[in-house]
């Protein structure tokens, strides 16, 4: 979820107010290249301020159902980085240039099925809505989907035992609380399960908090406690404010919650919020842990925005965070890179370091919205025009192993032989390090390089790598004669670039959403994936188009596993 900086934060609306709001394939990966001459600078250390959360109930996913809102249809506004908070790095950059090769389609895959869907999310919710916002996380032989506020456990051969339930259910909400932006993970070291949300309440002055779920057992279909995180923020610029996009990362430590703080009532923005909660508090449920919170973060005369945690699968000297630098929403080639050090002792209320610094990497840009083919809008005879959102150039979700740093984002990308630019992917490989209990100097982008689709646009990637050294991104792909289809490509251990991009599942209609009509549909606002703890597979979930849906929308969610 983003919200617009010009709306107010009005979120239950009828269907006219929502209205009214809104070939061939080829692919290409470059050659990875070291960036040694883009050396890092100085690093910027920031003081941060220790807090707690509070236990506020515990939940069972068996005993649950809906928690409905009749006759609401809700759409997710976005909530773009506003521009001229910073100075670009050089003014001479443009989109970045990718070639092309041809694509295969996927062939065997591990596990391959529908997770949550737009009919089944109204379902249980009561209403409609877009974006349908992606979290999966696998251990113990099941999988949990949870696509916005919509969640259910699945068997990994895709067979349901336990919902489709709502987000507001699973996290003891009331049904008027709004909920958004999903996320979780199996933390496969400690048997821990973990789901995230952001909640903002509406009434008096306003607060907001994350919710955040934690099940310290394998099996995910036993009790869960609900921990609460206050982000109303009364004190800071323009509060109360709201936690956006919150991102969930972890180590061997802590959990790392990083989100985006805006004024619930204007167009306030205060950057990156960056929280540490210490896993032992989580697992052993204490009440009211300790949560480290760094506020009001900017790198480089830029208000930081997008400050994404590592999801950390080997041992580190540091928990590092990697954010993309484009103030102006325009072209750049630099990128934040942060460290988190002394993070062992959170839970005896010691302070954590969080330093950050700035290194070179490859251009990228704003991409372009996707054009996809035009249909109708669902129940109307009203066209649309198949236009959707590819959002921004943020960095997307971070894993860290064995040294290496892997992020992903969305970018412009011009294709020779293409007519117009399309939005691919940038990808990176960053060698990090800390020195002195704050990030290197020596710190370097190690390999980089973009993938792209002649024709076509790719959306919203998610960069998960294997310990065998296989490295997967899964995205969304659609152009003007592609409906929306769940998509991937492969970079096998040892190799310079990315194979082809592979479909796990086809769309089969246009876009119909009710968000779509006179404008850019909503689509994403991100992918997921995790590693299976066996060590067997990847597991990715992404959006497509698998028919046509209800009589307002026809989302749905793909969730599969290729061999890592």
């Amino acid at each position: 979820m983003r919200f617009s900086s010009r709306s107010k934060v009005s979120i239950l609306v009828s269907l006219a107010a929502v209205l009214a709001i809104v070939g061939g394939f080829f692919t290409y990966s470059m050659i990875g290249n070291k960036t040694s001459a883009h050396a890092a600078g100085t690093a910027s250390s920031f003081a941060g301020s220790m807090t707690t959360a509070k236990a506020v109930g515990t939940i069972n996913p068996t005993t649950l159902s809906g928690t409905t809102v009749p006759g609401k249809t809700r759409i997710y506004p976005f909530h773009a980085r506003p521009t001229g908070i910073g100075a670009a790095h050089a003014s001479a950059l443009s989109r970045p240039t990718a070639n092309g090769s041809t694509m295969s389609t996927a062939g065997a895959l591990l596990h391959n099925f529908d997770g949550i869907s737009a009919t089944q999310s109204a379902q249980v919710n009561g209403f409609d809505l877009e974006p349908p916002d992606e979290a999966v996380a696998v251990g113990g032989g099941y999988v949990f989907n949870f696509v916005n506020v919509a969640g259910a456990f699945y068997k990994t051969n895709g067979q349901i035992v336990a919902g489709p339930f709502s987000g507001n259910a699973f996290l003891a909400e009331p049904a008027s609380a709004f909920l958004s932006d999903t996320r979780a993970y199996y933390d496969a070291s400690a048997h821990t399960w973990y789901a995230l949300m952001l909640e903002i309440g509406f009434s008096g002055a306003g607060e907001s908090h994350l919710d955040l779920a934690v099940n310290p057992n394998s099996n995910p279909l036993s009790t869960w406690t609900i921990y609460r995180i206050d982000t109303t923020d009364s004190l800071n610029a323009g509060c109360p404010c709201l936690p956006d996009y919150p991102i969930f990362g972890i180590d061997q430590y802590n959990i790392y919650i990083s989100t985006n703080e805006f004024s619930i009532n204007g167009p306030q923005f205060n950057g990156a919020q960056v929280y540490a909660i210490a896993k032992s508090q989580l697992e052993s449920g204490v009440l009211s842990p300790n949560v480290v919170h760094f506020s009001n973060l900017s790198l480089a005369g830029v208000i930081s925005y997008h400050v994404q945690p590592a999801t950390t699968l080997s041992s580190s000297p540091a928990e590092y965070f990697l954010s993309s630098l484009d103030p102006n929403n325009t072209f750049d080639n630099r990128l934040g890179l942060w460290a988190m050090t002394n993070r062992n002792k959170i839970a005896q209320g010691v302070m954590p370091n969080l330093s950050a610094t700035v290194i070179g990497s490859e251009a990228y840009a704003m991409p372009p919205n996707a054009q996809t083919p035009a249909g109708f809008n669902a129940g109307t005879s009203s066209p649309t025009t198949g236009l959707v959102q590819t959002d921004f150039d943020a960095m997307q979700e971070v894993e860290y192993l064995n040294g290496h740093l892997y992020g992903a984002l969305n970018t412009a990308v011009n294709i020779p032989g293409d007519t117009v630019a399309r939005s691919g992917i940038a990808w990176f490989d960053v060698a990090p390090g800390v020195s002195g209990g704050v990030v290197s100097g020596s710190s370097h982008v190690a390999n980089q390089g973009y993938i792209s689709v002649l024709g076509e646009y790719l959306l919203y990637p998610h960069i998960q790598v294997s310990m065998s050294g296989t490295m997967a991104i899964v995205f969304s792909i659609g152009g003007p004669q592609t409906f929306l289809s769940a998509a991937y490509s492969v970079r096998q251990p040892g190799a310079t670039h990315f194979g082809g991009v592979r479909i796990a599942a086809a769309g089969a209609a246009p876009d119909n959403g009710f968000g779509a009509v006179g404008g850019a549909g909503r689509w994403g606002d991100y992918s997921a994936g995790q590693l299976d703890p066996s060590g067997h597979g990847i597991w990715f979930a992404t959006q497509y188009i698998p028919n046509n849906g209800d009589q307002f929308e026809n989302w749905g969610d793909r969730v599969f596993e290729i061999q890592g």
